[in-house]
Protein backbone atom coordinates (compact mmCIF):
# COMPACT_ATOMS: atom_id res chain seq x y z
CA UNK A 1 0.00 0.00 0.00
CA UNK A 2 3.16 2.24 0.81
CA UNK A 3 4.14 1.67 -2.52
CA UNK A 4 1.33 2.67 -4.15
CA UNK A 5 1.15 6.26 -2.16
CA UNK A 6 4.42 7.11 -3.37
CA UNK A 7 4.03 6.59 -7.09
CA UNK A 8 0.83 8.64 -7.09
CA UNK A 9 2.24 10.90 -4.87
CA UNK A 10 4.84 10.76 -7.59
CA UNK A 11 3.04 11.37 -9.92
CA UNK A 12 1.31 14.52 -9.03
CA UNK A 13 4.59 16.00 -8.08
CA UNK A 14 5.97 15.35 -12.07
CA UNK A 15 2.66 16.63 -13.11
CA UNK A 16 2.21 19.83 -11.38
CA UNK A 17 6.39 20.13 -12.57
CA UNK A 18 5.17 20.13 -15.83
CA UNK A 19 2.38 22.03 -15.34
CA UNK A 20 4.34 24.75 -14.04
CA UNK A 21 7.44 24.78 -16.78
CA UNK A 22 5.06 24.81 -19.63
CA UNK A 23 3.39 27.73 -17.81
CA UNK A 24 5.99 29.55 -16.71
CA UNK A 25 6.86 29.30 -20.83
CA UNK A 26 3.63 30.23 -22.19
CA UNK A 27 3.47 33.30 -19.26
CA UNK A 28 6.82 34.30 -20.58
CA UNK A 29 6.09 33.97 -24.20
CA UNK A 30 2.58 36.19 -23.66
CA UNK A 31 4.45 38.56 -21.85
CA UNK A 32 7.81 39.12 -24.67
CA UNK A 33 5.08 39.66 -27.38
CA UNK A 34 3.07 42.22 -25.47
CA UNK A 35 5.69 44.30 -24.14
CA UNK A 36 7.53 44.45 -27.58
CA UNK A 37 4.34 45.51 -29.07
CA UNK A 38 3.39 47.98 -26.70
CA UNK A 39 7.09 49.68 -26.99
CA UNK A 40 9.58 48.83 -24.43
CA UNK A 41 12.63 48.41 -24.08
CA UNK A 42 14.48 44.79 -24.14
CA UNK A 43 15.72 45.35 -20.32
CA UNK A 44 12.39 45.93 -18.90
CA UNK A 45 10.55 43.45 -21.07
CA UNK A 46 13.43 40.40 -19.54
CA UNK A 47 12.51 41.57 -16.31
CA UNK A 48 9.11 41.60 -16.96
CA UNK A 49 8.94 38.43 -18.34
CA UNK A 50 11.25 36.62 -15.57
CA UNK A 51 8.95 38.49 -13.00
CA UNK A 52 5.74 37.21 -14.05
CA UNK A 53 6.86 33.74 -15.38
CA UNK A 54 8.69 32.84 -12.34
CA UNK A 55 5.40 34.28 -10.33
CA UNK A 56 3.12 31.98 -12.66
CA UNK A 57 4.73 28.88 -12.22
CA UNK A 58 5.51 28.93 -8.74
CA UNK A 59 1.93 29.77 -8.05
CA UNK A 60 0.58 27.07 -10.23
CA UNK A 61 3.14 24.37 -8.57
CA UNK A 62 2.18 25.36 -4.98
CA UNK A 63 -1.86 25.28 -5.91
CA UNK A 64 -1.40 21.50 -7.71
Amino acid sequence: MDDLRHERNLRVYQIARTAAVLTGAITAFITFAAFMIAGFKIQETAAWMFALSLMAASALFVVM
